[in-house]
């Protein structure tokens, strides 16, 4: 069964903003949602599109190769995203702000 994970970036934060020292499995984590969200908000839509972030998902001790496809919920604050060859998929809230916020203005 694929994997659905729901993330608030902010909590890979510290107080001021920036990614704090993290255990490699957190830091992976974060970077990875970051960049999706940098896409989403560099390239803002509500439907989905397939990014230039590869999944990071490891079914069977093999690497997905797909990149996964990703885009903002209707309610705009809301970053969705879905590998389409591993079913990996997943909600990111708490990004507005963070260093990966790539919306102009």
């Amino acid at each position: 069964m694929p994997n659905t994970y729901v993330v608030d970036l902010s909590c890979y934060l510290d107080d001021r903003g920036a990614l704090p020292d993290l255990p490699r499995p957190a830091l992976d984590a974060a970077l990875f949602y970051g960049a999706i969200v940098a896409w989403v908000t560099r390239h803002p839509q509500t439907w989905h599109e397939r990014t230039n972030v590869p999944c990071r998902r490891g079914p069977g001790r093999r690497r997905c190769t797909a990149e996964v496809e990703a885009g903002l919920a209707p309610d705009r604050q809301t970053v969705v995203w879905l590998c389409p060859a591993c079913g990996t998929s997943g909600v990111i809230r708490g990004w507005a702000g963070t260093p990966w916020d790539r919306r102009q203005g």
